[in-house]
């Protein structure tokens, strides 16, 4: 951080030198004009005014010879990337029409808004500069909350595709926090004045959403896995045992990065050891059992991104 002296300019003025490094890396000079802006007790400066979204930013894909998968990974890539008008172009549009109007319907505010049979034109309508990164990551929290829940009654209530719908829905929200991420790392006037919140603290976000989709992906594979268990009572009893002592762990941790509480984060860390160790003990006795070791290995991963949440809170605890 550089410091500037301030310093008085006739009875009412006062004046501050800018970092030389800043004003070359901006391209200004002398008599350029130096955009100001008041957030609270911050004074933010800008060598440009405002670019609100970049609305005008259009994505077109081409879809012939490619898989399913790699437009899907095209059009999510232009969505996050804040492309208002994403174009699907091809020949093969006909024959894949379904698929891409359900690739489109899966990303929030994305509508068609016209479809020939060799193009789909899609339009973003979000205001992003209303869109609150903090206000996602506590809907991704609460969607993997239900799903922790749900997953440990998947032995009484078979409920593994209910719980895949829940995880389409925190990759939606996933995929827009992203979105927002960038745009407010794009636009840092906004995202200071609008949700107070500076770079650093954006990319906490990022991570908080990133490991809440985590969980979620690994929540609907162990359902997958123990809906195919062949195991006593009293085994499905002690997988449930530790499931809630995990979904215990993640209402725990959240709470503590809801609250921003350092201290109990860290001491929460401290149970991931014990619980591995519990699951190494269940994986060995059950280690011929068809699925269990997979479903195991996931719930190890949910221990680690759970870990993992609360570190995010803990390391940045400074900045």
């Amino acid at each position: 951080m550089e410091y500037r002296k301030l310093i008085s300019f006739g009875k009412s003025s006062y004046v501050v030198s800018l970092p030389k490094g800043w004003v070359v890396q901006n391209k200004l000079k002398k008599g350029d004009l130096i955009y100001l802006e008041e957030s609270g007790s911050n004074l933010i400066l800008t060598s440009h005014a405002e670019d609100k979204g970049n609305k005008d930013r259009e994505s077109v894909i081409n879809v012939d010879g490619k898989n399913l998968g790699l437009i899907d990974r095209e059009v999510s890539s232009a969505y996050i990337q804040n492309c208002r008008l994403i174009t699907l172009k091809g020949k093969e549009i006909k024959s894949k029409v379904k698929e891409l109007q359900s690739t489109i319907q899966n990303l929030i505010a994305l509508e068609v808004m016209e479809q020939t049979s060799e193009s789909i034109v899609a339009k973003d309508f979000l205001n992003m500069d209303t869109v609150s990164a903090k206000e996602l990551v506590r809907k991704m929290d609460i969607v993997a909350r239900a799903m922790l829940m749900e997953t440990n009654v998947i032995f009484e209530e078979q409920n593994a595709e209910s719980i895949r719908e829940r995880d389409k829905d925190v990759d939606r929200l996933y995929f827009l926090l992203y979105r927002s991420i960038l745009f407010n790392l794009e636009n840092p006037t906004i995202a200071l004045k609008k949700f107070k919140m500076r770079s650093v603290e954006l990319f906490k976000y990022l991570f908080y959403g990133f490991y809440i989709e985590a969980i979620a992906d690994d929540c609907w594979k162990i359902a997958n896995f123990m809906s195919q268990l062949k195991i006593s009572r009293a085994e499905k009893d002690k997988l449930k045992q530790i499931l809630a002592e995990v979904h215990t762990r993640y209402l725990d941790t959240m709470k503590a990065i809801h609250n921003e509480d350092i201290a109990t984060a860290l001491k929460i860390s401290e149970r991931k050891d014990i619980l591995n160790k519990e699951l190494d003990n269940l994986e060995k006795k059950n280690i011929s059992v068809d699925f269990y070791a997979k479903a195991i290995s996931r719930i190890r991963l949910i221990s680690s991104h759970i870990h993992n949440l609360g570190r995010v809170l803990y390391t940045t605890s400074n900045y």
